[in-house]
């Protein structure tokens, strides 16, 4: 034979420590590696060391941006290794699976099923369950890649596979063509006159490409006649630890990647050096580790091990060693310590003189026309300050918003109250993360420009299941991102779903982002028609619903409302709107009325009112007093004077009527009424600041007003009680 098949596992250790071993021993010719042969050019990049994994082969159809694939490479990836030692060697290397502008059009679920009747769907799942295992990745992994076996192994796999696919009944249509593909590249190696060709393939295919004349040549060419191609576009791109398991192309099913480098680099100690990282990580958690302790917690690995039976310690037995000597029960660190272990944070690089997907260009661009180039990738915590009348600093905005809107982070808007509702300044926190690369990566595949990128994308959600609630923030975003062409999607998306929730609170939430996204809309100069009819849709169904919604609600719902109803009331006041600002006050005086109305939210609704000067003061004191007069349940008070004095105590300083309605519930009660008070009043006015309760206690004694047909003071009495009053407003 001409040719020898080394059946890997995607990203196993023990599989790449063989394969390195037994390519040095086969000596081959040439070197045909399971990878889309459109992609082969990219091979060029690995010899120039201008990529460091992890990195990934990055494939994309520029022309449909649903179709995208990621192949990643890791140290201890076999397909990494057979490139370097093909480069190492000065050989060819040759992608030999199907190109991926072929296989985007090939359907992943299509299946064909065998004529013979085999015993399961999953024969890999059926091996490991016979071998005591309820996970075939952990069973691969012992009997596998934790094994310092010899090069033979592939000899061993190639047996197992064959049984393995003989009791498998299904086969997917994409895998059958695929491994024609092989066969006839391998066909193509033969022909060219290597005489020692190493095929590397994922262990599965091995058993197929035994024997080229069973399917035969012919049998091939009728498989692969007639299917199509499209356009695709490739390169390499960096990658992540904690990818590695998350992505399209190869499967990897590696829980711990720093673990699988480790066994890679060096078998016998492999543990020694994990324990060594995780105690390193421990520290760095503020958990002191000495060196007594990491030999301790390896030797506990190994024992587990073997109690087991286990030819070495696997990640559980690492884990189970690490949490009884370390981590001692302490869930917290424990959590840390796994994310950091399991994941990791290795990043992959790539060298500027590897071209780059366009979105990433296009991004860099923009930030050196917004002058914000000088803080990408920059370390710490950056705070920028726009003023939207310039320009440049306008567009600088927009930048940051669009890749927002594409899940790229790197800038988070203050929410201060220098510009909560929308002025001409804006605030903004930069704050570099290699992991950002890869989401402009990720995101490159919805267009090569960001705002085609951005425009894609949302689209794509609208069409997708997106949070109600999450809607009317994205319009406003979409705005403020120069995208108005998004606006009549978004507001169909939401009319839609508007119409058909019953959720007030969602309702709530999505209006004040409509009404600030009007008043901007407007001061753009954008046609905001659309948006005025869905407010007109969507408010009197708030109006409606909203008091029928404020019983029986948890501490925790109630509280949301509370926020929702604050912050709708105030967009209703820059919307300006008579009619609306009459039905907002006619459905907060309903609210107040309603008997089984949540106490913190009723206190609120006579707050706004009384602001507004919506009511009359009389019927707000009625509502105070018959809202306080019980003691029934103590948290009621305490709730309702919560949400009538919320805003702290300049609230009082500066409403005269709230004190006055204050004043003449307080006054009238007898010693033991207030005593029994005392514990809510407390409660409630602790939450002021130092200089409140000074201008309050200031007003209240200076020149308050008291009604004489109410309540005497007798000057005597008054100054006996001013030393405990000032205590309490402490």
């Amino acid at each position: 034979m001409t040719y020898k098949l080394f059946g890997i596992r995607h990203h196993g250790a023990g599989s790449c420590r063989n394969l390195v071993s037994a390519l040095h021993s086969y000596a081959p010719e040439i070197v045909l590696i399971e990878c889309p042969a459109d992609a082969e050019s990219l091979i060029t990049y690995v010899a120039h060391e201008l990529v460091k994994p992890p990195v990934a082969i990055m494939i994309y159809n520029p022309k449909d941006l649903s179709q995208y694939a990621y192949y990643p490479f890791t140290v201890f990836s076999p397909e990494w290794q057979a490139i370097q030692y093909g480069v190492e060697k000065s050989i060819p290397v040759w992608f030999f699976d199907l190109p991926q502008s072929q296989s985007f059009l090939i359907s992943d679920h299509s299946t064909v099923t065998k004529k013979e009747q085999g015993f399961t769907h999953d024969p890999f799942g059926q091996m490991a369950k016979l071998a005591g295992f309820e996970d075939p990745e952990r069973w691969w992994e012992e009997y596998i890649e934790q094994q310092k076996a010899a090069p033979e192994i592939f000899d061993t796999i190639l047996d197992l596979m064959q049984e393995l696919r003989k009791s498998d009944i299904t086969d997917k249509r994409s895998n059958l063509i695929r491994e024609a593909f092989m066969r006839q590249k391998i066909r193509a190696a033969i022909k060219s006159g290597y005489q020692k060709i190493a095929v590397v393939c994922g262990a599965w295919h091995a058993p197929v490409l035994t024997d080229l004349s069973s399917p035969g040549a012919s049998d091939d060419a009728k498989i692969l006649r007639g299917l199509k191609r499209t356009t695709a576009a490739y390169t390499w791109v960096p990658w992540s630890y904690n990818r590695i398991a998350r992505h399209t192309g190869y499967g990897s099913g590696v829980i711990s990647p720093y673990w699988y480098e480790a066994l890679f680099a060096d078998h016998a100690t492999a543990v020694a050096r994990w324990m060594s990282r995780a105690s390193a990580f421990l520290s760095e958690l503020g958990h002191q580790v000495s060196p007594a302790q990491t030999i301790e917690s390896t030797r506990l690995a190994v024992n587990l091990a073997y109690l087991r039976k286990k030819a070495m310690p696997g990640i559980v037995e690492l884990f189970d060693a690490v949490i009884a000597v370390h981590v001692q029960g302490n869930d917290q660190i424990l959590e840390k310590l796994r994310l950091r272990l399991l994941e990791g944070e290795k990043i992959g690089t790539v060298s500027d003189q590897v071209p780059t997907v366009p979105l990433l260009k296009d991004i860099e661009t923009h930030l050196k026309k917004t002058r914000l180039f000088k803080d990408w990738k920059k370390d710490g915590l950056i705070e920028k300050h726009f003023d939207l009348r310039k320009s440049t600093q306008l567009e600088a905005s927009r930048l940051l918003r669009r890749m927002q809107l594409l899940g790229i982070s790197w800038a988070q808007e203050k929410e201060v109250e220098h510009n909560p509702l929308g002025t001409f300044h804006e605030y903004w926190d930069l704050q570099w993360f290699p992991e950002f690369e890869l989401q402009i990566i990720e995101a490159s595949m919805w267009g090569n420009t960001l705002e085609d990128a951005s425009v894609h994308y949302i689209t794509h959600q609208l069409a997708d299941d997106i949070a109600f609630e999450k809607l009317g923030t994205l319009l406003y975003q979409a705005l403020h991102a120069n995208l108005p062409g998004l606006v009549p999607g978004i507001s169909k998306k939401i009319s839609d779903l508007g119409n058909l929730t019953d959720d007030v609170l969602s309702l709530m939430l999505v209006m004040p982002p409509l009404i600030w996204s009007l008043r901007y809309g407007n001061v753009a100069q954008y046609d905001m028609n659309g948006l005025h009819q869905l407010i007109d849709q969507l408010f009197p169904r708030i109006c409606i619903l909203i008091p029928g919604k404020t019983t029986n609600l948890s501490e925790e719902l109630a509280l949301e409302s509370f926020k929702s109803i604050n912050q709708l009331h105030q967009a209703l006041q820059l919307l300006e709107n008579p009619k609306y600002l009459l039905d907002w006050t006619t459905t907060l005086i309903q609210i107040a009325n309603i008997r089984e109305a949540n106490p913190l939210i009723k206190g609120n609704c006579l707050r706004l009112l009384l602001i507004r000067e919506s009511l009359d003061e009389s019927a707000i004191y009625k509502l105070v007093r018959f809202n306080l007069s019980s003691l029934l349940d103590p948290f009621y008070p305490s709730l309702f004077l919560e949400g009538l004095l919320y805003g702290g105590g300049w609230l009082l300083i500066q409403k005269p009527a709230l004190r006055k309605i204050i004043d003449q519930w307080i006054l009238p009660l007898t010693e033991e009424q207030f005593i029994t008070f005392l514990p809510i009043l407390r409660r409630t006015f602790s939450s002021f600041s130092v200089e409140e309760k000074e201008a309050l206690y200031n007003l209240l004694f200076a020149g308050r007003f008291v009604e004489e047909k109410d309540v005497n003071v007798n000057d005597q009495r008054k100054e006996l009680v001013l030393p405990t009053l000032r205590f309490l407003l402490k």
